[in-house]
Formats: C-alpha cells, structure tokens, sequence
C-alpha cells in the first residue's frame, strides 16, 4: 500500500492551517499629554487613554524617548531596563517611525505604546499579545511631521484572558486529518480481511 499520497494529503492539510495573529489596535488619538506630573514612572496606559492614577488599573511605563537618539530617555518602574533593548528609528522623509524591542529575561512585556505629537498622542495596545516591533506612517494619525516622544507601557494588573477563538483552518485541517486517519485504519481492515 502506498502511503505517500495520503502522507502528502496530511501534509498539506496542516500546512494550510494557520493559527490566528493578533494584531495592534489603534485606540485613537488624545488631546494633552500622554503624562503629566510626576514623570513617567507615574503614567499608566489603559484603552481609553494615559493616566496618572495608579488605581485606575493601567499599565506602569517601561521607557520613554523623545525623538532623535541625542533625545532624553526616561525609564519607568523596571530597574532591568537600560534602553538598549529599544531599536528605535525615524524617517524624516517619509515621516515613518518605527521600533523592535528585544528585550531580556527579566524585562516586562509591551502591550501599550503611545506617539506624542504636539498637543496629542495617539495610543496603541495588544492585550492579547506582547508587542516586540511596529512600524507606523506618522501621517495616518498627525496632522504635522515629526514625533515629540514615544513611550512604552507594560501589562499591569493581570486581566482574565479574552476567550481564544479556534480559528477556523486548524480546525478544519484538524477535522481532515482524521478523516484521512479514518479511512487508513478502514483501508487496512479491508485489506488484511481479503
């Protein structure tokens, strides 16, 4: 018996299963300052904006630096932070800023970032998904070129999980694969019977 079709079957099956990505959620744009008062060790991000109150259940800051590498950095609450797990760039021309964070084994998690420009700041977040890297086109979200600072925030309080939908290939591979288990197992019983 040749298993070779149903193994090439099986395979690209699974291959076509892929399992769901979160993605980056634009919060929107807020007028003022992403922080102010007491420095940004005292800012804390949520989805609806950046507070100063810690009761509120946002999310403590990680690191914040304003625009150009000659800029001021300024580092939240995680002594293990020493800027050098930030990759940050800036095109002028094109007005795209982008960042990777690679950070270390004791370093948090990003799940909330904001771009400050001017009088406003707009807010991203991941709850699902710690955010290592992006890349934006200033131009969707400000008015003017350039960036003020970007700053970075961590998990926070530990929120239940959002429910995890299966996403519908793997469960379909899934579903496959065993049909094709099936109908081996039933192929051999009717071979071995003759």
């Amino acid at each position: 018996m040749n298993l070779k079709p149903y193994l090439i079957a099986g395979l690209l099956a699974l291959g076509a299963a892929a399992p769901a990505s979160a993605a980056i959620t634009y919060a929107g744009n807020f007028e003022g300052n992403d922080c102010s008062g007491g420095g940004f060790a005292n800012c804390y991000a949520t989805t609806k904006g950046v507070t100063n109150n810690a009761e509120a259940g946002g999310s403590p800051t990680i690191y914040k630096q304003d625009s150009g590498r000659n800029g001021d950095e300024d580092f939240g609450r995680f002594s293990s932070i020493t800027g050098r797990e930030f990759n940050i760039s800036y095109s002028g021309s094109s007005n795209i800023i982008s960042f990777v964070y690679t950070p270390g084994a004791n370093d948090p998690e990003i799940h909330y970032f904001t771009v400050k420009q001017a009088n406003g700041y707009a807010l991203f977040y991941d709850l699902a998904n710690a955010i290592t890297s992006a890349t934006l086109d200033l131009d969707n979200y400000f008015r003017n070129r350039g960036y003020s600072h970007i700053t970075f925030y961590d998990t926070g309080a530990k929120a239940p999980p959002p429910p995890v939908a299966v996403p519908e290939p793997a469960s379909l591979a899934l579903f496959g694969a065993g049909l094709l288990g099936l109908g081996m197992v039933r192929r051999r019983k009717t071979a071995s019977s003759i």
